[in-house]
């Protein structure tokens, strides 16, 4: 194709291979593992064999397009994600998760409305120990079905629907607001800081982004015990049942007691990070040493690489890696100059211009099965536009940080993400119950936005 002005052949090419990813994405043609391996290897030859700069000249060659390639395996938010997983692995397998779901459950009592506050508080607590979202939605919905088998519940009831939508849309609403609470968080951190925005800190990200995502955990409660009529108001012998289960689980093991010690010293490291010096990517790698140490972990290296989700790794790698090649090729500025600059978005005030983007990313994001592959193949070209405007005025990490937001909590439809797909699996509620709460929920989070932007935000130093 005829190469537009003001685009490189070398930039040229990286949007077709942008659009292959893509395509292969949302349609999954091809696995994710596989259009992974094939990504980088169209990186390598759309770099290799095109001109240094511009259309001709000579060719920057395949061995020095390596780098590029390869960049995404030496990025600090692949390497968190890489962590995470490792992290998530170590803890499931000690168990020490459902005695934790356990043991809230029996504090919030056996009304079916403390429940729901329960699954929510249970949601929170996972957050921290379990720095994956579909490892989170994985522990979540046995215990409702759990419930569901013990109680009798209809599959379908009123109930059933209402607890089941809970635990699909908490793994990534409570990720959102903790940095290690799911894996498009430190990538999208690493993009931002990529382009000379200032990353946030584990710390910062909690006070930033916590209260926002505790506003919408209070929205979602209200939204299911008032849309759903329940059956009856209390699980009869809800106590005893959940009394039972933690007495099968029996006293803490010895594994457990090792990853509970880990996690509190991980944590404590997190939240200290500007205090020692240590960022939170250190710390998680850390974390994971510690966890597969001998004498001291919890797991060995054999047991635990067959838990984790290598594709995972492989796919957010890729995609980093394409995102710093349509950075480094001008593609990604060359693509938010013919799209979003052309629309005027960037002539707008800050704030509106934050909510239209906003917006049309949110929609865009019906494209795209996985928050994780909207983030690595998209945010590149958001990330130019933001640079292109020069606008001391706008905060890029900021405005990044709530374009991640809103992508994550994408709640209409079931396939939009792991976890809802994970809980609408189960057969408990149908396509058309969940977009009765993703609707109002959607209106409802950009509704949170307006104070979000304008004062609250703003005072704490984040949006400017």
């Amino acid at each position: 194709m005829p190469t537009p002005e003001g685009l490189s052949l070398a930039g040229q090419r990286m949007l077709a291979v942008t659009f292959f990813a893509i395509v292969m994405w949302i349609t999954e043609a091809m696995s994710y593992g596989a259009s992974s391996i094939a990504l980088i290897s169209f990186i390598l030859l759309a770099l290799g064999l095109s001109p240094v700069k511009g259309l001709s000249g000579p060719l920057l060659g395949t061995a020095k397009a390596i780098p590029t390639a390869l960049s995404g395996f030496v990025n600090s938010g692949w390497a968190f994600v890489a962590a995470g997983l490792f992290m998530a692995a170590s803890i499931t397998s000690t168990g020490i998760e459902k005695r934790i779901a356990y043991l809230i459950l029996r504090a919030a009592g056996s009304r079916i409305t403390s429940v729901i506050a329960g699954f929510i508080v249970i949601g929170f607590a996972l957050t921290f120990i379990i720095p994956s979202v579909i490892a989170r939605a994985a522990t979540m919905v046995p215990l409702v079905l759990g419930i569901i088998a013990a109680f009798e519940i209809p599959l379908t009831s009123q109930i059933s629907k209402a607890m089941m939508l809970c635990v699909a849309f908490l793994p990534p609403l409570t990720g959102v607001g903790v940095l290690t609470g799911s894996a498009p968080n430190p990538v999208v951190n690493a993009m931002a800081a990529s382009v000379g925005g200032q990353p946030a800190s584990w710390l910062s990200w909690l006070i930033y982004i916590f209260p926002f995502s505790l506003c919408l955990a209070v929205l979602l409660y209200f939204l299911l015990v008032k849309t759903f009529k329940f059956e009856f108001d209390e699980l009869p012998g809800g106590k005893e049942y959940i009394a039972n289960r933690l007495r099968e689980l029996g006293p803490m093991s010895k594994m457990e007691k090792r990853i509970s010690v880990i996690l509190a010293l991980t944590i404590l490291m997190w939240a200290t990070d500007m205090l020692h010096g240590i960022d939170s990517n250190t710390v998680a790698i850390l974390s994971v040493f510690f966890m597969v140490c001998p004498y001291i972990g919890v797991a060995t290296w054999q047991e635990l690489y067959k838990r984790v989700d290598w594709t995972t790794i492989l796919l957010f790698a890729a995609g980093i890696s394409m995102g710093n090649a349509l950075l480094r090729t001008g593609a990604a500025a060359w693509l938010s100059q013919v799209s979003l600059v052309a629309l005027g978005i960037g002539t707008l005030p800050v704030n509106m211009m934050a909510y239209v983007l906003l917006a049309l990313c949110f929609v865009v994001r019906f494209g795209f099965t996985s928050g994780t592959s909207f983030v690595t193949a998209m945010m590149p070209a958001v990330l130019g536009f933001l640079v292109s405007l020069n606008n001391p005025g706008i905060s890029i990490i900021g405005l990044v940080l709530m374009i991640n937001i809103v992508t994550q909590n994408h709640f209409i439809i079931p396939v939009n993400s792991a976890n809802g797909t994970i809980a609408y699996g189960t057969g408990t509620f149908t396509a058309h119950d969940m977009a009765k709460i993703g609707i109002p929920f959607t209106i409802g989070m950009f509704a949170l936005l307006v104070p979000f932007i304008w004062f609250i935000w703003p005072m704490m130093g984040m949006w400017k």
